[in-house]
């Protein structure tokens, strides 16, 4: 299992008691829940300063995940 895979695998685990806190942002590292913030760049502040280099997950807490699709357009001509 990947880091983020567990790191998801964390957070859907503990949705739950997560939801009281409904629209903030959740630190994830492993198995462990880090911290609540109301920012998602307090969020990542305090990833950064505690596992430095290291992966961890920010997630906004929802009830519901919602997938956005986006394309980057990188303004490559085509040859041909």
């Amino acid at each position: 299992m990947s880091d983020l895979d567990q790191e998801i695998a964390t957070y859907n685990r503990h949705l739950p008691a997560l939801l009281g806190q409904q629209g903030k942002f959740v630190l994830i590292k492993g198995a462990e829940v880090a911290g609540t913030f109301d920012s998602y760049q307090d969020a990542l502040t305090a990833g950064y300063q505690r596992f430095e280099l290291s992966s961890f997950l920010v997630k906004q807490i929802t009830p519901i995940d919602c997938c956005v699709p986006f394309t980057l357009d990188l303004n490559i001509s085509r040859r041909g």
